[in-house]
């Protein structure tokens, strides 16, 4: 069901709207909800091609107030209408058309079972440091830590780029910053473990200037790697051979207490916004 295509036709698409003031523009959407956040209002949903917008792809999305989310669950069947007139894009006129298993592939399973929210602890996992180093996750409960999602090789200058670029301004930001310094960390985790081997990984730090005392890069095996972008809200697409890899954009930010605090969705998040964020984790009591 899947096709790969390069995940820029996403970004191009998302942000080409964003600068004029004018009605959402409307898509139509058929997938299967893989997780419901009645909270938030927001659903985790497999869909299928999106013409003219996006290939199939597993994302996050908001939903209309008047979307009843107590009568969805994971398996079932939807369309709606994607009205986009942000960097995300909202779900209205969500219905229900029936239910099936949630089918193997990627990592969907972990995305429907597990997908974490404010308050949720932070899981653990056994990966490997830009130093070769084992690490786990549990390492930095004590500290407010920014994690996300990217790998060396991604194309879109729109996406991993864009995220090493907005880490590298917070990490000069908390270097600068006395209430920050010393208490804050940054995670980039590879979706490509294939090709991001500890080595590799070094020397991207090296290039995109990374304190590694301060931002750490990891990588780990595949199963791994999947099954935790899963659990954050990451959707992956694996291709094969030396394609990129199709993948949404999600960034954590834990508390000390290894809390999840909040996540930002897409690449249309600031460091400024996000260092704000930061002041009131390391501050909270």
């Amino acid at each position: 069901m899947i096709r790969v295509r390069t995940i820029g036709i996403l970004l191009t698409a998302l942000l080409s709207g964003c600068a004029r003031a004018e009605p959402p523009r409307q898509y139509p959407v058929k997938g299967q909800v893989l997780s419901v956040d009645a909270d938030g209002r927001k659903l985790v949903v497999a869909h299928e091609d999106i013409p003219g917008f996006m290939p199939a792809m597993t994302m996050t999305y908001p939903v209309a107030t008047d979307t009843a989310l107590a009568a969805l669950a994971p398996g079932d069947l939807i369309t709606a209408t994607l009205e986009v007139s942000d960097a995300q894009g909202t779900l209205t006129k969500v219905t229900k058309t029936g239910t099936a298993p949630i089918r193997q592939g990627a990592n969907q399973m972990a995305m429907a079972t597990a997908l974490l929210g404010p308050g949720d602890v932070l899981p653990d996992a056994a990966l490997v440091d830009q130093d070769d180093r084992r690490r786990s996750l549990s390492e930095w409960v004590g500290t407010a830590t920014l994690l996300t999602f990217t790998y060396s090789r991604c194309p879109d200058p729109t996406f991993c780029p864009l995220m090493d670029q907005n880490f590298a301004t917070i990490q000069r930001s908390v270097a600068e910053d006395a209430a920050l310094k010393g208490r804050v960390k940054l995670i980039s985790i590879s979706l490509d473990p294939e090709h991001d081997t500890p080595a590799v990984l070094k020397k991207h730090a090296v290039a995109r200037g990374a304190d590694t005392a301060v931002w750490t890069f990891l990588t780990g095996d595949l199963a791994t790697v999947d099954r935790l972008a899963g659990r954050f809200g990451v959707s992956v697409v694996r291709p094969g051979g030396d394609d990129p890899i199709p993948h949404s954009l999600r960034t954590t930010l834990v508390g000390p207490d290894g809390h999840v605090r909040k996540s930002y969705s897409g690449n249309d998040w600031t460091p400024g916004a996000v260092l704000a964020d930061l002041r009131a984790a390391v501050t909270a009591p």
